[in-house]
Order: C-alpha cells, then sequence, then structure tokens
C-alpha cells in the first residue's frame, strides 16, 4: 500500500467543504473569516477493494486557513464512493467485502457531506462521487492503518501491525480538536486519532507518549503506529516577505494509532458523577495527585531539564497576560486594583528566594494542556494521560519549549470548579477536599525539590493566570459558566485557596 501525491481538491469540492467545514465542533476558528485555501493532497489505497475500478477514493486534503492575524493547517480526509447511476446508490464495498450500508459501526455514515462530478476521463470520466468525511468512514480507516509506520506492540514486540479487522469501530461523537475512532480488532483494542489541526514538525501527542512508554511508564496509552507525510521546499505555503528556512521541518503527523484503556472512564465525567451525587473525590484525586508527579519525574528522566525559572520574567508575563485579559473582561475590569495587589505580594514572595541555589522549580517538558478531560481512569489500571499535543493553534516550537511543571498542576487545581459547576455538587466543599487531596498528594510525591512557601505561591499564581484566561473565555463562549471561574479569581484574590 502507498501513499501519494494527488490533485488539489476542485473548485465544486471547496464549495462543498467550504459550506461544510465550519460548522464541525473541531474546527480551529470560530467568529473569525477565513479563506480556505488547498495546500497538499495526498491519495491512499483501500486494501482489498474487489473492483478496484468501482473502490472508494481516500484523499487527505491539507487545506490552509488564511484570515487576519490567521495562517493554520487543517486536514480533511475524505472518501470519495461513485454513485451507481441506475439504481442511485453507492456501488462501492467497504473493505470486510461487504457493499456499503449507511448505517451501524464500521460503516458508511448515515449523511455525507454532498455528491460532486468527475470532470476526469478514463474509466470514471462522468462518474458522481458521493463524499464522506473519512475520518467516520472504515474505508479512511483501512488505508489509514495500511500505510502507517508501525511500532512494537507491547504483546508480540513485533514492528508491524497484526491483521486489520474493523468489525466493531466507530467514530466517537465527543471529540474537540481532533477526531477519535475506536477499533476494538485492531491490535487487541486501539484508539486511533486523526489529527486535524495540523503541526508542522514532530507532534509531541507522539513523541512524548513514545519516550515514556519505552522508559516503561505506564501512565500513557502507548503509541502503536502513525502517519506522517513531507513535501519538498518548493511545497512550502508563499508568504510574503517570508525568507525561507532550508532547516525548516517540512513534514507533520496526520494520525495516531494508540493502545485502548478498556474500562476506563473520561476524569471529567467521573469527578461529575462523584459531585452529583455528594461522593467524595479526594481519594481519586490524592491518586491523580500522585500520578502527576510520577509523570513530571518521568518527563525530566526521558527529556532535559532546564534552568530555573526567573521569577522576574515569570511574574513580568503573568502580568502581562493578566492585564490582557483585564481589558477584555468588565468583571475583571472591576477587579483590576485588587488582581494588581495579588501580582505585587506574588512578586515580593519570590523575590526572597531568588537568591537561593534552586529554590525554584527548573524548566521542563510538561503537558501544557492539562484538566480532567486529559485524565482517564480504569479500576484496572487507575489513571492514565493523554493528548500531549498542547494547544494544537500554537507552533510545536512554544508548545515543546520547556516550562513549568505546576501549570499543569494548576489545570486539574481549576477542573475541580467545572466538576463541582456542572455535576451540581450539593456542597462547596466537596472541590475545596478535592484540590486540597490532589495537591498535598502531589507534593508529598514530588521529586523536584522545590519548598512548599514557593511551591504554594506558584500555584496560586498560576491557578489565576488560567483563571482569568477562563473568565474571557466564557464571557465570550459560554456567557452562563462565567461565574464559575470568576468565584475563583475572588477567591485566590482574598487569599484563599
Amino acid at each position: 500500500m502507498t501513499l501519494r501525491r494527488t490533485d488539489l481538491p476542485s473548485s465544486e469540492l471547496m464549495t462543498l467543504l467550504d459550506a461544510w467545514l465550519p460548522e464541525r465542533r473541531w474546527y480551529p476558528v470560530k467568529g473569525v473569516e477565513v479563506q480556505h485555501v488547498p495546500w497538499l493532497s495526498f491519495a491512499l489505497d483501500v486494501p482489498a477493494a474487489p473492483d478496484p475500478a468501482r473502490a472508494p477514493r481516500v484523499v487527505l486534503h491539507l487545506l490552509r486557513l488564511l484570515g487576519d492575524g490567521v495562517d493554520l493547517v487543517v486536514q480533511v480526509p475524505l472518501v470519495l464512493e461513485p454513485v451507481d447511476a441506475a439504481a442511485g446508490t453507492t456501488g462501492a464495498a467497504d473493505p470486510a467485502g461487504t457493499p456499503a450500508t449507511p448505517a451501524g459501526p464500521g460503516r458508511a455514515p448515515a449523511a455525507p457531506l454532498g455528491t460532486v462530478h468527475d470532470a476526469g476521463s478514463g474509466a470514471t470520466a462522468g462518474t458522481s462521487w458521493l463524499v464522506h468525511d473519512g475520518a467516520a468512514h472504515p474505508a479512511c480507516w483501512a488505508a489509514l492503518l495500511a500505510v502507517a509506520e508501525w511500532g512494537t506492540t507491547p504483546a508480540t514486540g513485533a514492528a508491524s501491525a497484526d491483521p486489520v479487522d474493523l468489525a466493531g469501530g466507530r467514530a466517537l461523537s465527543v471529540e474537540q480538536s481532533n477526531s477519535s475512532v475506536l477499533l476494538p480488532g485492531v491490535a487487541g483494542g486501539t484508539m486511533l486519532k486523526v489529527l486535524r489541526a495540523i503541526a508542522i514538525g514532530p507532534n509531541p501527542d507522539l513523541t512524548i507518549p513514545r519516550a515514556l512508554a519505552a522508559q516503561g511508564w505506564a501512565g500513557v496509552p502507548r503509541p502503536l503506529a502513525w502517519l506522517e507525510v513531507g513535501w519538498d521546499a518548493q511545497d512550502d505555503p508563499a508568504r510574503p516577505g517570508h525568507v525561507p528556512d532550508p532547516t525548516a521541518p517540512r513534514s507533520a503527523h496526520l494520525a495516531i494509532l494508540s493502545e485502548f484503556v478498556d474500562g476506563a472512564r473520561d476524569g471529567f465525567d467521573l469527578a461529575c458523577a462523584y459531585a452529583g451525587q455528594g461522593s467524595s473525590f479526594a481519594d481519586l484525586a490524592a491518586d491523580l495527585g500522585r500520578v502527576l508527579a510520577d509523570l513530571h519525574a518521568a518527563l525530566r528522566r526521558a527529556f532535559d531539564v532546564g534552568s530555573p525559572v526567573d521569577a522576574r520574567w515569570l511574574v513580568a508575563d503573568l502580568r502581562r497576560r493578566s492585564d490582557e485579559a483585564v481589558a477584555s473582561s468588565g468583571a475583571l475590569g472591576r477587579r483590576a486594583t485588587e488582581i494588581a495587589a495579588f501580582w505585587d505580594r506574588t512578586a515580593a514572595r519570590l523575590a526572597s528566594v531568588t537568591r537561593v541555589p534552586d529554590a525554584l522549580p527548573r524548566l521542563q517538558t510538561v503537558h501544557g494542556d492539562l484538566h480532567l478531560g486529559q485524565v482517564l481512569h480504569a479500576r484496572r489500571f487507575g489513571w492514565k494521560v493523554l493528548d500531549f499535543e498542547g494547544e494544537p493553534l500554537r507552533p510545536v516550537a512554544e508548545r515543546t519549549r520547556p516550562d513549568l511543571a505546576l501549570r499543569d498542576v494548576a489545570g486539574i487545581v481549576r477542573s475541580f470548579d467545572y466538576a463541582a459547576a456542572v455535576g451540581r455538587a450539593p456542597d462547596a466543599a466537596w472541590a475545596v477536599q478535592a484540590r486540597a487531596a490532589f495537591l498535598d498528594a502531589y507534593e508529598r510525591a514530588d521529586t523536584a525539590g522545590v519548598d512548599h512557601a514557593t511551591s504554594e505561591a506558584l500555584v496560586r499564581a498560576l491557578t489565576l493566570d488560567k483563571a482569568l484566561y477562563e473568565v474571557v473565555y466564557e464571557s465570550r463562549n459560554r456567557p452562563d459558566w462565567e461565574p464559575i471561574p470568576l468565584a475563583a479569581v475572588d477567591r485566590l484574590l482574598a487569599g484563599n485557596a
């Protein structure tokens, strides 16, 4: 099986995609007018197609999203099935060899994007094609797995895949920035992540879990296979005034296949359920604190550790971000004086330890976008950490540069408030107990050696930084949720945990 360059999408197909893309949950640009500009396209073969002349086409289109201050790349995988003009149905078969039908796991989706007409010549001249989202179509799953690079599997140690069995495969409907497919019959049970917002260069959602798994760290699902594409310098997007960098990466990961954590539950859903029942989450929160401390230690072993953070730079950067948030929110504007005083107190606390060797934490590789929705819990395995790609709209170099491990801690701390609110915890003490148990367990298990007072000051500062961002986000996207982070802001400004 091969992956090869192919023609860019036609104007007819782009008209279809222009209308379809902005409605997707994973579409990375909201409320901003952008153009969808075709950049690169790759064709894949469909394995075991019984009639190649009538087989579906699988094409991966990389489109640039261009607008005011926006220049992103998204992946749009498509499956095009030929329409039988006489019967008015698709004439293609699925990879199992049975006619494709629009319903059920492992089958084509019920609602195609639309129909386009082939303007080419040869055997398909005049053919009409039903256009499907490839991330939800088994022909695309099979094609991706056929061209993927396979690593060693934990069961066999072999560097190749078991025979692909798509039975029971289904696209999940809960994805956000990517599209996920559960494949219970592939390699003992796997999850295929079709990346949507494409990062140029090695994707940290592959490189970091691979490095952790290679160490034997069991808190991350092991990546089993991945698809990477490359291009030449002449294919680089033309940008006015931009001087090409001959050393710049010219590759990107488009899909990652990882172990499926059987019986696991999304951490946020689990916490919401506990909150709604008024059941203490403290024990699970403490377990998560220990796992996160262990993760940060494993990351320090797997990757280089940087110098201690510059406290003056950190506070200045947090002030800058805070000023931007205050300028964007009326609610925060009314608290501007108290917020400024908080940063003054933080600067004074950190200034007292800057002269002490190793009193401040060292910068290191971190998760970067951690919250309860990025972890899974199973009775058999405990907690597993997912989605190391960070904020997908930021360049890879920014996402992978060393940061404070305590920023991950702050992300989990903020999640408890959201779980309490969404789960409708009957007692405000629910989130307080979860936070306290998590922070205490993390500090006891942490091996970075930062003293308690310094760690506490940094966690408070980073938690406020995140809460300020959340206030702005919620005010723009979910106004009814704005009181959730705003309560945290008031709590932190008052000096409470």
